[in-house]
């Protein structure tokens, strides 16, 4: 009947608004005073004329339920709090301290075993932080790969290795190595001490890793449908030294503008960024910092109304790059697997010009423009032991520049 009808609605609103408040309680503690004013605020909204339309809407969100209720489809057997309607379901937010986290309810977070770094939603929710080690496994967005110690450091023997599962929704990943300190390569170049790997059925083999690698990203593939699991392994020697690693995990969902172009493990999406080889810096122990056996593409998102893009040695010795040891070499003359490619580079941007770059500086005055599209870097190095170890390479440090379209 309607009496009986508008009963049930009355004491679901109530029973709903009870649950709100309890969320609340939970989220704000000793906040009473808030508490007070939203109690407040939303009883004057319920009892006013300008209340209508949210007392409307109140209605038809309690009628929904009832039906779901009605037709057995609750999501976990219960109708659930008025706060499930309004909370966002695993979005990204930034914590107290700066780290990214999953912005959940208190209860959710706890449920799942992460630890809140700060509320989000306007205060109606938790940033919630999630961090893993070795032998874990994990299918969340923004979760935070560490070693077993973190913060402090590793010096012993060991292989930590995690698992990455897929959701269907999700084709990439995205590794942040907010903190990444293993062993240096040896001298050929190798990374024989320390290394770090991630595995995957799809996509392209990826480079092994080790030496100073904080601030640099990767993307992953993990193809479309379901399955197709990626795991990252950190393996150590024992050498006497201290290891160390953060690296965030992003997912990337299919169809997103955040995903990279295929076959990119590095994309920049600004229109001016600096680009770094991986472990690139001075010499330790006399020893290069170049790594072998590289086979990536650093992509770049075009901006629009930009033709070109300029590329710049960030300082006048941050470019060492294969044989020959000569300033300025390109093309031809560069080992034929030991280069970066910018493709048609010239010192103005007209003509032919280049593909290859190697040596001690890039070209003559350390720029190279290209008006050649998509704009991408690519990466070779070889494995050629007497090469390498006879070379002092350290690696590069380019910055790019989008240039507009002369009109």
């Amino acid at each position: 009947r309607k009496e009986d009808h508008e009963t049930q609605v009355q004491s679901l609103y109530m029973e709903m608004e009870e649950q709100l408040r309890q969320e609340k309680e939970k989220i704000l503690g000793q906040q009473k005073e808030t508490q007070k004013i939203f109690v407040s605020a939303a009883g004057a909204a319920w009892s006013s004329e300008m209340g209508l339309s949210v007392r409307i809407l109140l209605t038809v969100a309690i009628l929904v339920l009832i039906g779901s209720h009605c037709h057995g489809q609750r999501p976990g057997g219960g109708i659930g709090s008025i706060f499930d309607l309004v909370r966002p379901t695993n979005s990204a937010c930034t914590g107290d301290t700066g780290d990214k986290g999953s912005c959940l309810t208190s209860r959710d977070c706890a449920e799942r075993g992460g630890h809140s770094i700060g509320v989000c939603a306007n205060g109606l929710a938790q940033c919630c932080y999630f961090k893993f080690t070795c032998s874990g496994v994990t299918s969340r967005n923004e979760t935070v790969f560490v070693n077993p110690s973190y913060p402090q450091g590793e010096n012993g023997t060991d292989t930590c290795q995690v698992t990455v599962e897929k959701q269907p929704n999700v084709c990439q990943l995205r590794l942040d190595f907010e903190e990444f300190s293993l062993a240096q390569p040896d001298i050929l170049g190798l990374c024989t001490k320390d290394s770090f790997m991630v595995r995957t059925t799809v996509g392209e083999r990826l480079p092994i890793l080790c030496g100073e690698n904080r601030g640099q990203h990767l993307y992953i593939d993990m193809g479309r449908g379901s399955g197709n699991p990626v795991v990252l392994s950190v393996v150590s020697n024992g050498d006497k030294m201290t290891r160390k690693w953060k690296i965030k995990i992003s997912m990337v969902e299919c169809n997103s503008m955040d995903m990279a172009p295929p076959g990119c493990l590095q994309y920049y999406r600004s229109p001016s960024e600096t680009v770094r080889s991986f472990n690139f810096g001075n010499p330790i122990d006399s020893r290069v910092r170049y790594l072998s056996n590289l086979r990536y593409t650093v992509c770049l998102r075009v901006e629009e109304n930009f033709c070109s893009i300029k590329w710049e040695t960030e300082k006048a010795d941050s470019f060492s790059w294969g044989l020959p040891e000569n300033a300025g070499a390109s093309g031809s003359t560069c080992n034929d697997d030991d280069f970066i490619t910018i493709d048609q580079g010239s010192l103005d941007g007209y003509g032919a010009g280049e593909d290859r770059f190697c040596g001690t500086s890039l070209l003559d005055r350390n720029t190279v423009i290209s008006r050649s599209k998509p704009f991408l870097l690519k990466v070779r190095s070889n494995s050629n032991a007497r090469e390498n170890a006879e070379s002092s390479q350290n690696g590069f440090s380019l910055r790019y520049i989008q240039l507009p379209c002369m009109i």
